[in-house]
C-alpha cells in the first residue's frame, strides 16, 4: 500500500479508537469510583530511507520514515478521586490505593472502588447490583443492630449489642501486586488475573488506605480536559481524512499522464 495511504489509515483507526475511549470517559463523569481510561500511541515500524529513494543531503545518516501509528497502551488511571460526603454510614470510600472486594452471584471475587453499599433484606451489605461486600464476619448478621452500625477507618464494623458497642465484622482492602494483574470487566469492577495472589490489608492496613464511612469517591474524569482531547482527536481525524482525499486526487492526476 502507498505510504501516505498507510499512515493516514492507521491515524484514522487510532483516533477513532481514542474518541471511543474519551466518549466512554465522558459518559462516566458522574459514576462513583470510576477511573478514566487513558490511551497512548506508538509509531509503527520505521523504513530506512536511502539515496535510491530520494536525494539526501551530504552527511545525512540514519534517516527513516515510519509507516503510521497504533494504539500503544490503553489502561485505567488509578489516581485518587475526590471524596463526596453523603452521611450514609454504608457509603464507603477509600483514602488510598486499595480496593473493596465484592462477591457476585457466581461467587466470583471482583475488585471495585465504588463504595455505594446498602443493606439488603437479609442484612447483608451489598451494592446496587446485589453483589455482597467481601468482609470477615465475627458476629452473625441477624444479631446486628442495623440502626447503630459504624464503620471505622481501619475497616472495623461495629454495632450495639446488649447495649455495648461490639466489633461484628471487618472489611479488608485488596491490592494487586501490579496494575496489569487486574482487568476491567465493565460495571466499574475489575477481575484478578488467573494465578494472581492479591495483597490484603490484614497484615498492614496503613499501606492500603483508610475506609471513609459516609463518603463516596468521585469519578477521576475531568470533563473540560476530556472535551478538549475529543476536539483535538476530531481535528486530527479530519486532517488525516483530507490527506487521504488529496493523495487520491494526486494519484488520479498521475494516472492520467501514464
Amino acid at each position: 500500500m502507498n505510504i501516505p495511504y498507510s499512515i493516514s489509515k492507521s491515524a484514522l483507526q487510532t483516533h477513532q479508537h481514542k474518541m471511543n475511549h474519551i466518549s466512554h470517559n465522558i459518559s462516566n463523569v458522574n459514576t462513583t469510583g470510576y477511573k478514566k481510561k487513558e490511551v497512548q500511541f506508538s509509531e509503527l515500524i520505521h523504513n530506512a530511507v536511502t539515496e535510491q529513494d530520494v536525494r539526501l543531503l551530504e552527511g545525512s545518516e540514519d534517516i527513516s520514515l515510519n509507516t503510521g501509528v497504533k494504539i500503544g497502551t490503553s489502561k485505567d488511571s488509578f489516581t485518587q478521586g475526590g471524596l463526596t460526603q453523603t452521611g450514609d454510614p454504608l457509603h464507603l470510600a477509600i483514602g488510598g490505593n486499595g480496593f473493596f472486594g465484592i462477591r457476585t452471584a457466581d461467587n466470583e471475587l471482583l475488585l471495585t472502588r465504588d463504595g455505594a453499599f446498602h443493606l439488603n433484606s437479609e442484612g447483608q451489605i451489598v451494592n446496587d447490583r446485589g453483589d455482597s461486600l467481601e468482609m470477615q464476619i465475627t458476629v452473625p448478621t441477624n444479631q446486628w443492630d442495623t440502626e447503630s452500625l459504624v464503620i471505622s477507618k481501619s475497616g472495623e464494623v461495629l454495632s450495639q449489642i446488649n447495649g455495648q458497642e461490639t466489633v461484628v465484622g471487618f472489611i479488608p482492602l485488596y491490592m494487586p501486586p501490579h496494575s496489569t494483574a487486574i482487568e476491567s470487566t465493565g460495571g466499574n469492577t475489575y477481575r484478578v488475573g488467573e494465578g494472581i495472589e492479591l495483597l490484603t490489608s490484614n497484615a498492614n492496613p496503613e499501606a492500603f488506605g483508610s475506609v471513609m464511612s459516609g463518603h463516596l469517591e468521585a469519578s477521576t474524569v475531568d470533563l473540560a480536559q476530556s472535551l478538549m482531547e475529543m476536539i483535538m482527536s476530531q481535528r486530527a481525524y479530519s486532517l488525516n481524512a483530507q490527506v487521504i482525499q488529496s493523495t487520491d486526487e494526486i494519484q488520479s492526476l498521475i494516472n492520467q499522464f501514464t
